[in-house]
């Protein structure tokens, strides 16, 4: 029985893959501005694909990225031609197809 134990945690652990992970470097920016975004938890050496929609709910065409070594990313969203209003950004693991948490920023004409 403990055999079976040990076999079962090895193919659980083995098994389980972190969760793709995305924060923003800040939830609210003026529209001249940038946001850094960074990803984690991504098949290593391979693309994402990153979603960007707008406030209308109309989505920007999609930007592949190259992850690196460790499944990470780090992209910078240029805001000069965004529109006012809280736009939401998610990325999908091209390879395992699974997707980030939905983040959101807020891009204000005021100061």
């Amino acid at each position: 029985m403990p055999f079976l134990f040990v076999s079962f945690c090895f193919v659980t652990a083995s098994c389980a893959q972190s969760t793709p992970k995305l924060t923003l470097s800040t939830p609210r920016i003026q529209h001249h501005g940038h946001v850094g975004m960074q990803g984690t938890g991504f098949t290593p050496k391979h693309n994402v694909t990153s979603h960007l929609r707008r406030p209308d709910g109309t989505e920007f065409p999609v930007l592949p990225i190259l992850t690196d070594d460790h499944g990470a990313f780090t992209h910078d969203i240029d805001t000069l031609l965004l529109s006012p209003g809280t736009h939401e950004v998610w990325v999908v693991d091209d390879t395992s197809k699974v997707s980030s948490n939905v983040a959101r920023f807020e891009v204000t004409l005021e100061p």
